[in-house]
């Protein structure tokens, strides 16, 4: 089962500035990353963490990050009621067209 995602950094590789990682922090506060670091290291216990992470963590991630992008706030929005469509025919041969 997946989680639903709440958002995501992108992180320029320090290493190869034409690679970039993506880090996801999930709505239940999780996060995981593409990057070498957090892919390759698990700890005894089962976790995982890279520098992209604990910066996501401590909240200073937009200081490092080159984009961003907020899933949830999209989710938050209110919704917008439209009318209901018409359907408008156009009159047949010989009758008049009535403004509606």
């Amino acid at each position: 089962m997946t989680q639903p995602i709440r958002r995501v950094w992108t992180f320029r590789s320090d290493s190869d500035p034409s690679r970039e990682y993506q880090t996801l922090q999930y709505t239940d506060g999780t996060t995981s990353c593409q990057c070498p670091g957090w892919t390759r290291r698990v700890a005894a216990d089962g976790s995982r963490s890279c520098k992209h992470t604990r910066w996501v963590d401590l909240g200073t991630a937009e200081r490092h990050c080159n984009a961003t992008h907020d899933y949830e706030t999209q989710n938050t929005k209110p919704h917008t009621h439209h009318a209901p469509h018409q359907i408008k025919t156009a009159p047949r041969l010989g009758q008049r067209k009535f403004a509606v």
